[in-house]
């Protein structure tokens, strides 16, 4: 009876929120298939297009892989979204799921190996969801959880997470001023760059910023063609020929500027 009630009510943000914390069980992690499992990274949290976590590092069978992992509830969910067509989920090195009901395989027929959470969460964390999540409520879930909290426990938290997003915001501006020689100018152009990516586009706008020396930038920064030319450019906005005339004249200001100041585009993420 419990089992079904857990898969009645069962969602993927659960699993999200127990791998991201990783509020569950560590040691001795198998796959279905019995090979162990040792996580040292439960990897990035991916809230966009793509596999639901990102970079992480798991040895399974003694081997160290890098790269993403993707949950469900059940595995058989991986045919539901049609992720076996979908060449984005190929580096998914484990798939994390509440019950293994099939194996899965990747786009080149590769098989992914599957680790069941049930076995490894805690009665409580699952009673607590239960709680959370079986029911519904005018305005959130947790919202009478709340009083419980004392007024004190709940400003220092508060505190704590505004301080530690300011010092996360600092280390990140640093690192930059570092790498860029103590370059105010640099490091404000890429942080821009970065910002205007926004969240689906940050690391591929940041990527551009990257690939070439600031230097240049600022030679070139009181001609806007150029400039221009060299942001599209580097994004590859001018690959594919055009007949348009504004769009000839940026590609052939590019290829201008690439040569001239020997710009080779390297490590550029696509938008």
């Amino acid at each position: 009876m419990r089992i079904i009630i857990d898969l009645l009510i069962m969602k993927e943000d659960f699993l999200h929120y127990v791998w991201k914390l990783k509020n569950f069980r560590f040691l001795n992690l198998t796959t279905s298939k019995g090979e162990p499992v040792e996580i040292f990274s439960v990897g990035e949290h991916n809230s966009n297009a793509g596999p639901d976590f990102l970079n992480a590092r798991i040895k399974i069978g003694g081997q160290l892989w890098a790269g993403n992992v993707e949950l469900h509830v059940k595995s058989s969910d991986w045919y539901l979204h049609g992720h076996e067509k979908d060449a984005n989920y190929d580096n998914v090195i484990l798939h994390v799921v509440w019950e293994d009901d099939t194996e899965i395989f990747r786009k080149d027929n590769s098989p992914i190996p599957a680790l069941v959470l049930k076995e490894a969460v805690s009665p409580q964390t699952l009673d607590n969801y239960r709680e959370l999540f079986g029911r519904h409520t005018a305005f959130i879930n947790c919202e009478k959880a709340i009083t419980t909290v004392s007024g004190i426990v709940l400003q220092n938290w508060l505190e704590r997470m505004y301080f530690e997003r300011l010092e996360a915001k600092s280390e990140a501006v640093f690192r930059e001023l570092k790498a860029s020689g103590n370059d105010w100018e640099a490091v404000l152009f890429r942080l821009l760059m970065k910002n205007f990516g926004l969240n689906v586009n940050g690391d591929a706008f940041y990527s551009i910023a990257q690939a070439v020396d600031y230097k240049i930038v600022r030679k070139i920064s009181a001609e806007p063609l150029q400039l221009e030319a060299l942001l599209f450019g580097l994004s590859g906005l001018l690959d594919e020929p055009s007949e348009d005339r504004y769009k000839t004249c940026l590609k052939q200001e590019y290829d201008y500027i690439k040569h001239k100041f020997r710009i080779s585009g390297k490590g550029i993420i696509s938008p």
